[in-house]
């Protein structure tokens, strides 16, 4: 991890919480998206990158809406100059760039906004799932 990546991704983290719907109107940040953000980051490490993205691209059965993650992570990216304004969608960008040969580059750009995201959701009150009754 570069610390120094991280760093300079936290305000763009914090702003695409906020522009992804991640925050919730009361202002906070429902627990569960920490525990995704954690998952993708290891899915992406341990795994195949492409198939990280598109078993995130769809809810399944998870609490949250974990396209939000993505759309995060590729807002951070885009605002950190790392995607260029003409690809539409992570998976798009980052089916680009294994084809170009830079999957390991861009596994470690997707990690790091990945951690900046993480991180930025301490900047918010964190809650739990209201169960249903």
């Amino acid at each position: 991890m570069n610390k120094a990546k991280v760093d300079r991704m936290l305000p763009f983290a914090y702003q695409a919480i906020i522009d992804t719907g991640i925050r919730e109107n009361d202002g906070s940040v429902q627990k569960t998206f920490r525990g995704q953000v954690s998952t993708f980051g290891a899915s992406v490490s341990m795994g195949s990158l492409l198939a990280a993205i598109a078993f995130f691209s769809d809810k399944g059965g998870a609490d949250v809406d974990r396209r939000k993650i993505l759309d995060a992570i590729f807002h951070v990216l885009r605002s950190d100059a790392v995607i260029p304004g003409a690809n539409e969608s992570l998976y798009s960008w980052a089916k680009k760039e294994v084809a170009a040969g830079r999957e390991a580059t861009c596994k470690d750009d997707i990690i790091h906004a990945a951690i900046a995201v993480k991180l930025a959701m301490n900047l918010f009150p964190l809650r739990e799932k209201e169960k249903a009754r």
